[in-house]
């Protein structure tokens, strides 16, 4: 890795995911020791700005070329932020890329695009990213999660609009050398762990399966698991709120996160579609937002849930220990739970010879982090 640590590509074809996509791998990335920066998408920056395409505001051609310069100079400047950045565990994160421009013009126009502004495809494609990873869009294989709630900015009204425009989006990418398609074979739970699955490969850490256990603890001495691991340990501070749902078929939660009083805020939506199946979406907000939903919205049914959780890498597998402050009865009760996932190189369960199982509560409901926010 250089000193622009890793430079990955989220792009795909409309209501594929991206921003839950980008807000779950700053999560998980940070968890485990990486810097992680994120670069939100140019193009809808610039519809929300007011500009337009048409009859009253720029033609096609015109604001693809405004669009390219303009993601050039974010990028350089983004990476030169990331150069400065002291951490060598570091990754950026685009929000789309500069060849998802190819897909919004004639193979005609993009050459002489690029070649205007002495630019071609390989040094725009293959030099620029370390890894492209393609979100499928809903409307393939997951038509029923499709919508245009979330990106006012969409443009593809239809699933057959929004097909076309992922299989162009996808063709625009095509001869870089770590391209990936994470499709919609999954819910979209399995959708997002295989994303970061695939670009874990291209950062060289040890890859997540879709598997999950969780354990009930004995309080573990904290302080001494990085030696005894020989390794990074990230405690995380996590404070979690329930918010005010409609009905049984909609949860809604914020959450502060973050180490040495630097932190990011997310707001998370789930809705159950049909028995057993869910969808799930995340995007970050601002502290304002955060505070105003927290007075306004909170559901005092639920005490806020906080948490240390320490994450480390043991034996190949990857460990986020969850140490309970609040309910203050699951701190004098000394609840500490522990999540696995495990990874291609090791799937069996091994739990660190330094921690204490009490029992296995994969499945019981009665240790969710919902469920324990009632915990009295």
């Amino acid at each position: 890795m250089d000193e622009d640590g890793h430079k990955v590509v989220l792009t795909g074809g409309p209501c594929g995911g991206k921003t839950t996509g980008i807000s779950y791998l700053q999560e998980k990335f940070s968890d485990m020791g990486f810097s992680v920066i994120c670069v939100s998408e140019t193009a809808t920056e610039v519809f929300k700005s007011g500009v337009q395409i048409g009859k009253r505001g720029l033609t096609a051609l015109e604001f693809q070329e405004q669009l390219l310069l303009m993601q050039i100079e974010k990028e350089e400047r983004y990476l030169e932020i990331t150069r400065r950045v002291k951490n060598p565990k570091k990754t950026i994160f685009f929000d789309r890329g500069i060849m998802d421009q190819r897909a919004y013009l004639s193979p005609r126009e993009f050459k002489a695009l690029i070649e205007s502004k002495n630019l071609n495809i390989p040094q725009l494609r293959d030099k620029r990213y370390d890894g492209v990873f393609h979100l499928v869009t809903a409307a393939s294989g997951a038509e029923e999660f499709y919508t245009l709630e979330n990106n006012s900015a969409r443009l593809e009204k239809t699933l057959e609009e929004a097909r076309n425009k992922d299989k162009l989006t996808l063709d625009a990418w095509v001869g870089h050398p770590h391209l990936r398609v994470i499709d919609n074979s999954t819910d979209f739970e399995g959708k997002m762990r295989r994303l970061r699955a695939a670009i874990c490969r291209v950062v060289g850490i040890p890859t997540p399966l879709e598997i999950e256990r969780k354990f009930l603890v004995e309080m573990p001495d904290v302080s001494e698991i990085e030696r005894l691991i020989n390794g990074k340990v990230a405690p995380i501070d996590i404070e979690q709120i329930y918010l005010l749902s409609d009905g049984k078929k909609r949860s809604r939660r914020i959450r502060k996160r973050g180490q040495n009083g630097h932190y990011v805020y997310y707001q998370t939506e789930k809705r159950r579609i049909r028995p057993s199946v869910r969808i799930e979406t995340e995007r970050r907000i601002d502290v304002a937002a955060y505070n105003k939903l927290s007075v306004m919205e909170r559901d005092i049914r639920f005490s806020m849930i906080k948490k240390t959780r320490n994450c480390f890498i043991w034996n190949s597998q990857y460990f986020e220990l969850d140490v309970f402050h609040q309910p203050k009865k699951l701190e004098r009760d000394g609840v500490v739970i522990l999540e696995i996932e495990l990874t291609e190189e090791n799937e069996k369960v091994e739990i660190p010879p330094f921690i204490k199982v009490i029992k296995e509560v994969t499945d019981d409901s009665s240790f969710t982090n919902k469920a324990l926010a009632r915990y009295n």
